[in-house]
């Protein structure tokens, strides 16, 4: 398993380290908010386009594939290292946590 986590060329350019994940659930529901926030701006992105083809199909079955194909995008972009959302929720959810005073 690598020591850190893949940055995206598309974050700040640093990485997470892996020993600075006190909690994985957290970490696991931040990269779960980056993969829907990503699938819902690829959705956006494609819900414009039209003709043949995997993302321009039209009908009820265009939808329905365009909606799968953008949420797996979405989930994949964020688990290979996201845009840089993801540590920020991630760290933003443990400043919570302390100031609430629940355990992690």
């Amino acid at each position: 398993m690598p020591s850190t986590l893949h940055a995206s060329p598309f974050a700040d350019g640093h990485s997470l380290p892996l020993a600075k994940i006190a909690n994985p659930k957290l970490w696991k529901t931040a990269q779960e908010f980056e993969a829907t926030f990503l699938g819902s701006m690829f959705g956006e992105i494609t819900k414009q386009l039209s003709g043949d083809g995997p993302l321009g199909g039209q009908g009820i079955g265009g939808d329905a594939w365009r909606g799968m194909l953008t949420d797996e995008l979405g989930r994949t972009v964020a688990q290979s290292g996201g845009v840089g959302v993801a540590p920020q929720i991630y760290s933003e959810l443990l400043r919570l946590q302390a100031n609430h005073g629940v355990a992690a």
